[in-house]
């Protein structure tokens, strides 16, 4: 049965068990093992909020098979823009993108969320409607594409790292925008959010 296959492959590569999908669902343990195991299928309710969790639809979940290997569901926490943008907390990841476990580079599926592109900044490096994986983490280096917050622009942006002693740049690749410049990003409080370890290109 193609359903349970696919459930069975997408929780195996997302590190879901029966009891988070069931509180996921809002069904039992016991259904989830019916589900995966072809005894039963969820009414169209329960697979709606499946569909939503792997970021799939319907007819992807229950009527072709899935191409899962490493596949994986990331939080969804911000959308990228041109300018300052928010990143929501963890109690509001309602939302997730599910992307091939290659592209979290080796770092722990926990550590990583995802964020989708919007607007033109950083062209021809990030197009509208890609998803780029995140690595949380405080620190970089020069060349990493990272996420910052900035409280003179009140938000966080995207631009790519460079530092030369206390001297930090976040470089557009779109040369609309400027490049933003810190002298001391310890006193102006430039916060390190994230490194992008990779990429997941929109379907066109």
């Amino acid at each position: 049965m193609i359903f349970s296959e696919n459930l069975t492959n997408l929780m195996a590569n997302s590190d879901l068990s029966n009891k988070g999908l069931a509180t996921i669902v809002g069904v039992s343990e016991e259904a989830v093992r019916k589900w995966k195991n072809g005894l039963t299928v969820p009414g169209i309710d329960k697979a709606l909020k499946i569909a939503e969790y792997f970021g799939l639809s319907i007819d992807e979940l229950l009527g072709k098979p899935i191409n899962t290997e490493r596949l994986i569901a990331l939080p969804l926490v911000g959308y990228i823009s041109a300018g300052p943008f928010d990143i929501l907390n963890e109690d509001q990841w309602d939302e997730t993108r599910s992307v091939q476990c290659r592209l979290l580079a080796e770092r722990p599926k926990k550590e990583c969320v995802a964020m989708e592109v919007m607007g033109d900044s950083m062209m021809p490096y990030l197009l509208e409607g890609d998803v780029l994986i995140v690595h949380r983490q405080t620190y970089a280096v020069n060349g990493n594409i990272i996420v910052a917050y900035d409280p003179i622009l009140n938000g966080y942006t995207v631009k790519k790292y460079n530092q030369t002693g206390d001297n930090v740049t976040l470089v557009p690749y779109n040369p609309e925008y400027k490049t933003l410049k810190y002298n001391n990003p310890n006193e102006q409080q430039l916060n390190l959010y994230g490194v992008c370890v990779g990429l997941e290109r929109k379907l066109v």
